[in-house]
Formats: structure tokens, C-alpha cells, sequence
């Protein structure tokens, strides 16, 4: 371990910082350095999600300043993958409100029959016919709230599998993109000495792979290194089973919106694991910085679908 990770493991945990980080009030250094600490230190990461549960859990229960709610909607819900998040919390709140309605019901309820029980003692049979004919009614009303109190608690385990699947699937394809990256290293790395075995020259090209639900994210940037001899960045993207469009068109530019390059009609290839998409950019097209690239499916009426957005960071050495 290096002396800079142990000193970043070292320092304290400011939830404040991390806040901020994730409604992108922190500068592009303070961010890059949450980014490397949170990759290095799974302590640290840890704590950057429970903040990030946090900040959802007060976002859905309208507890943010309204600065810190448009901050969170403006940057934070950029992302498809963080608003399935705040859509997961917002349901589970909604049944736990349920839940807990029902209970608070059922105790009222249960007062109010303690004392009707003291009434009807000294009524008339008549009068204590019609009450045990309520009572009927009142037995099969309460039976109707556990059912139902049943299929709450049943959406609330369906809620947390999906969660639990989710958790599992992000883990696979980080190790999906650390197999991809270290391809793509090998492929550079062949290249290289054939370039210097005296070869036919052959273009230096640096490849970045971009997998669903990582690359997805924005807190989450990829980084695509360009050393002073790369002449072209070859850019894949994984697909998942959904996406199978006839046609892609992907769709660069910078996080200030100004366009890169446009590319049309990309064909899905099979890859390693499922399909992907592929392009080339030139590498003099690409400055020092964060970039976003949107995919699109291309229909056969040629009109467009978004398929997803994808978050990378270009570095120059």
C-alpha cells in the first residue's frame, strides 16, 4: 500500500464533504480525490453509501433544504441508475406508511370496542342482537386489515430481493471491467512490440470500456488514459439483454454540453459476455477531462431511444 493511500485511509470521515460530493457542490480536484479514496478504502465507501441512503431517505421524506433539494434533482437524479435508488426508497416508505396506518387503525379500533363492550352490557337482548351482529362486521373488517397487512410486508421482502440482486449484479460486472480492462491492456501492449519488432506501422490505440450500471453513474467515472504516442481511443460499450435496437448511435460531448463527435449506425457486436456497441475517436479529439456519452437505439422508422448515459474521464500523461 502506498503512503498517500495510507494517509488517505487515516484521515477522518467528513459526511458534510461527502454530501456535497454527491450533490456536486465540490470542486473537480475534491471530487477526483473522494473518487480515488472511496476506491481504495472500502471503509471509506462504505460510508460514502450510507450517506448517499441518507441523503435519499431525507430526500423522500421532503426533509432537504430547498437548496440542497435542487442541487440533489439537478445533479444527483442525472443518473437512471440512482433513480431506480430514490424510486426503491420512495415505494418502501410508502408501504411502511401503510403498515403503519393499519397498525395505528387496528388500536383504535380496539379502544373503540372496549367501550361498547361496557355499553352494551346493560342493553336490552334487542338491542344486544344488533350489537353482536357489528361485531361480526367489525371481526371480518379486521380480518381484511392482516390480509393486507401480509401482502404489505410481502411487497416490502419482493423490495429488498431486488435490492439484494441489484447489489449482486453491480459486483459482477466490476469484475467484468476489470477482465475488459485488463483485455484491452494486453491488446495495447501487443501492439506495442510489433511496433517495435519493426513492424508495419501500426496506430497506438488506447481502449476504455463502459459497462451498464457502472459507467452509468456519474459519481462512479471511468478513466481512459492517453499517453503522448495513443492516436486513437477505441471505446466499447456492454449492452444488456434489453438493448438489442438494429442500430446505435452514440453521442459525445463534455459535462458543459459542448459536442465531441457523433456516431451512427453502429452495429451491436457479440462480445466477451453478451453484445456490444464499438467506435473509434481520435485521440487529438479528446482533451484532459470528464466527458458524457449518450446511447441511443436506432428503430427502423429511424426514430431514436435513449438507452443509457455513461460517465468517463480522459487523462493525458
Amino acid at each position: 500500500m502506498s503512503g498517500s493511500q495510507s494517509d488517505m485511509r487515516s484521515e477522518p470521515i467528513d459526511e458534510m464533504l461527502l454530501i456535497k460530493y454527491l450533490l456536486g457542490d465540490l470542486s473537480e480536484e475534491e471530487q477526483v480525490r473522494v473518487e480515488d479514496r472511496a476506491f481504495a478504502d472500502a471503509d471509506y465507501r462504505g460510508a460514502l453509501e450510507a450517506v448517499e441512503a441518507d441523503l435519499i431517505d431525507a430526500y423522500v421524506r421532503g426533509e432537504l433544504l430547498p437548496a440542497e433539494r435542487h442541487g440533489f434533482e439537478r445533479r444527483f437524479l442525472i443518473s437512471p441508475q440512482r433513480r431506480k435508488k430514490v424510486a426503491f426508497a420512495r415505494d418502501l416508505a410508502r408501504v411502511a406508511a401503510e403498515a403503519k396506518a393499519a397498525e395505528s387503525a387496528s388500536s383504535i379500533r380496539l379502544s373503540a370496542w372496549q367501550a361498547l363492550l361496557r355499553l352494551v352490557r346493560g342493553w336490552n337482548p334487542v338491542l344486544q342482537f344488533a350489537a353482536g351482529l357489528a361485531v361480526l362486521i367489525f371481526v371480518v373488517g379486521s380480518s381484511l386489515l392482516a390480509i393486507q397487512g401480509v401482502a404489505m410486508r410481502s411487497r416490502v421482502a419482493v423490495l429488498e430481493t431486488q435490492r439484494h440482486d441489484l447489489q449482486a449484479r453491480t459486483e459482477g460486472l466490476q469484475r467484468q471491467l476489470g477482465e475488459e480492462q485488463a483485455r484491452a491492456g494486453s491488446l495495447a501492449a501487443q501492439l506495442q512490440q510489433q511496433q517495435k519488432a519493426g513492424g508495419a506501422p501500426v496506430p497506438l490505440v488506447a481502449s476504455l470500456v463502459l459497462l451498464p450500471g457502472l459507467s452509468r453513474a456519474e459519481s462512479r467515472r471511468e478513466q481512459l488514459v492517453l499517453n503522448p504516442s495513443a492516436q486513437i481511443a477505441h471505446i466499447e460499450i456492454q449492452l444488456e439483454p434489453g438493448d438489442n435496437y438494429p442500430r446505435f448511435r452514440a453521442e459525445l460531448r463534455t459535462l458543459r454540453g459542448e459536442e465531441v463527435l457523433i456516431r451512427g449506425s453502429l452495429p451491436r457486436r457479440r462480445a466477451t459476455a453478451g453484445y456490444s456497441v464499438s467506435f473509434d475517436v481520435p485521440a487529438s479529439a479528446l482533451a484532459e477531462g470528464q466527458y458524457e456519452l449518450a446511447l441511443k437505439g436506432l428503430l427502423n422508422d429511424q426514430s431514436l431511444q435513449d438507452v443509457g448515459y455513461y460517465y468517463f474521464s480522459v487523462q493525458k500523461q
